[in-house]
């Protein structure tokens, strides 16, 4: 049972073993939170929290907490009878401030709200905010092992943050850029230069990206559908050649609609377009 209703197998969800001694809960969402209880005798409760990273008692490897720009983290304690719960941002403790921390400051789990790089932190909780040590980092990608390549979509116009997941012993990061030039005006966030920022994307951006640090090197693919044309050719269309697109109107949720057309012109076919309906409304 879930709470006081009765659960069953569900495909894409939820596998219960032949022998019924066994649930999996598949793709799990903050909808699967709650109390479960198996009717043995005596019955056997479970309750079951969603989270994003739980805590390492060892500060040289915490867990590892990562989002995403201006999107939320749920940090948990794998120890949650401490007491009394506290938590700690770096050596400051944090204060209750229900738009950043939503849910509290003194439970097992902490929530971090609109994530941005003043939330790359080392995180502790705990009783008294000591115990548990977390590592929050906060980017659009994130790099993998070493000697890997992952790929990252960013969209025109907008910015775009890599950044590696492993920490740096000694020295820095070194960025390059293998196929094009390196961007101006890119920042490198963190104490160790660990992130790349690279502002306001344009289709010269796109291309392949290393970090090297610590003897590693791991690589980012950066991705701008819609871009245009390739590394030297900007922002501008892939070809010269004036196209009008027609796409279809879909058919809304009650089947009414549907059938017409939208016309997207390039800028250029555009101004023919208004000349030659000029021309006509003068003819007549």
């Amino acid at each position: 049972m879930k709470g006081t209703v009765d659960i069953t197998a569900e495909t894409d969800k939820r596998e219960i073993s032949d022998d019924v001694k066994k649930l999996t809960i598949l793709n799990l969402e903050e909808g699967d939170e709650g109390e479960y209880t198996a009717s043995t005798s005596p019955a056997q409760k479970f309750q079951v929290q969603v989270v994003d990273c739980i805590g390492s008692s060892t500060a040289a490897t915490p867990g590892l907490c990562q989002g995403k720009p201006g999107g939320r983290i749920k940090l948990a304690l794998s120890d949650g009878t401490a007491s009394p719960i506290a938590w700690k941002k770096a050596t400051d403790k944090i204060t209750a401030n229900n738009s950043k921390y939503p849910g509290g400051v003194d439970k097992a789990t902490l929530t971090i709200k609109n994530l941005d790089d003043e939330d790359e932190a080392k995180f502790t909780g705990g009783a008294n905010g000591e115990g548990e040590h977390f590592s929050v980092q906060v980017a659009d990608c994130f790099g993998g092992d070493t000697g890997t390549t992952v790929t990252c979509e960013g969209k025109q116009g907008k910015d775009l943050k890599l950044r590696i997941s492993g920490s740096v012993t000694s020295g820095s990061v070194t960025w390059a850029k293998v196929d094009g030039t390196f961007p101006g005006g890119c920042e490198k966030p963190g104490p160790k230069d660990e992130g790349l920022q690279l502002k306001t994307l344009t289709a010269p951006d796109a291309g392949t990206y290393k970090a090297t640090y610590d003897g590693k090197t791991v690589s980012f693919t950066v991705s701008i559908p819609g871009g245009g044309g390739g590394g030297g050719g900007g922002g501008g269309r892939g070809n010269t050649t004036d196209t009008v697109v027609v796409r279809t109107k879909p058919r809304d949720e009650n089947g009414q609609g549907g059938g017409g057309s939208v016309l997207s012109y390039s800028p250029a076919l555009l101004v023919t377009v208004t000349l030659v309906h000029l021309l006509l409304q003068l003819a007549a």
